[in-house]
């Protein structure tokens, strides 16, 4: 390795595996194939039962980048904590082990990161279809420096829900959300101890919930319209047809972390407002994981309307404001505030004909 490189700053790159088989050694090649080279790629085999960890072996043996652990499966969030208690560089990279990403992303984002004295460089990403790729936008300008009350103001309270116009586009609702598509300045994550929570405690929303606590101490954070991230999007009928038994009670016990976050930081009220909304949102999350459970229609039915009648939404959805909404989520809401189940079982049921 070149003196000067090594001299510059040191990428720690965390990825997570599990049963990628197909998609990995893609995944990995994207990585050593950057054009900056002082990385160190932490790679945590999260008891996979396929291949993956003969790959792993055979790329660690070839490029002494590669930092294998080989662990018992524990899910991702604990993955993604073993790494980052190993890794060492001066900053972080997240990449799931079934995507990739353009071979200038770490040079470009550290080149952006010493221009702007970031704590974080964020950029959008291309989700990668069967048939198709869609580039997806986060933000729409090509540059954003944001600074101090900008950072809470646009980032920060985004990771909780959204409020008033930024309800124009709920699908966008967690699209800040993912660990990948950042580097982040390694000190702010370790100095804080921030780690991932257990998706078996929250069901969904481990990268929020990081992001969350991480961009409450940025300064600086900066977004550039680079599509550096290809996000493989290649099941996505199995993503929304396995049904979560638990996920009403996880998703509850996310909100009381929530919810106990704004109280402890003495956040202002929009906060409160944002998550009042995001749980407002979930209905359609819950609903759409009931809609994949091996219950009749009666059955599915009734849990709507049990699941409406739970305080936490009646409330939330009572105070849902409709205004910003396109017409088919004002109908959908409409429904909740009405509790019409049977309304928005019709809705869910022509929704997940669309996404399958």
């Amino acid at each position: 390795m070149k003196d000067s490189i090594v001299e510059s700053p040191l990428i720690s790159i965390l990825v997570p595996v599990y049963n990628v088989e197909n998609y990995l050694a893609q995944c990995l090649n994207s990585l050593l194939n950057q054009t900056y080279d002082n990385l160190e790629i932490i790679c945590v085999n999260d008891g996979s039962t396929d291949g993956s960890l003969q790959i792993l072996k055979e790329f660690e043996e070839k490029d002494a980048r590669i930092i294998l652990i080989d662990k018992n499966n524990e899910g991702v969030s604990r993955a993604r904590n073993t790494a980052l208690r190993k890794a060492s560089g001066d900053f972080l990279m997240f990449v799931d082990a079934d995507d990739w990403v353009e071979k200038e992303t770490c040079k470009s984002a550290l080149d952006i990161q010493q221009r702007t004295e970031a704590d974080v460089v964020l950029w959008p990403y291309i989700s990668e279809h069967k048939q198709t790729s869609v580039s997806k936008k986060i933000f729409s300008e090509d540059e954003i420096i944001f600074e101090e009350d900008e950072v809470k103001e646009r980032l920060h309270r985004r990771f909780v829900g959204l409020v008033n116009e930024e309800l124009r586009y709920p699908e966008k609702a967690d699209a800040l959300s993912p660990v990948w598509g950042k580097l982040y300045r390694r000190e702010l994550i370790s100095d804080q101890g921030i780690e991932f929570v257990d998706l078996k405690e929250i069901g969904t929303y481990e990268d929020g919930l990081f992001n969350l606590e991480a961009f409450y101490h940025v300064k600086k954070a900066v977004y550039v319209q680079k599509f550096f991230y290809h996000y493989r999007r290649t099941n996505v009928s199995s993503e929304t047809s396995g049904y979560k038994e638990k996920l009403p009670e996880q998703w509850g016990y996310l909100y009381q972390i929530m919810e106990r976050y704004i109280n402890e930081k003495e956040l202002p009220v929009v906060y409160h407002e944002a998550l009042k909304n995001r749980i407002s949102l979930g209905i359609l999350g819950l609903g759409l994981n009931l809609m994949g459970s091996p219950m009749k229609q009666r059955q599915k039915i009734a849990e709507i309307k049990g699941l409406l009648s739970r305080p936490v939404y009646r409330n939330a959805v009572r105070d849902l404001n409709l205004k910003y909404f396109p017409v088919h989520w004002k109908m959908f809401y409409g429904c909740a505030k009405w509790n019409c189940a049977s309304g928005i079982f019709v809705l869910l049921f022509a929704i997940r004909k669309m996404i399958q």
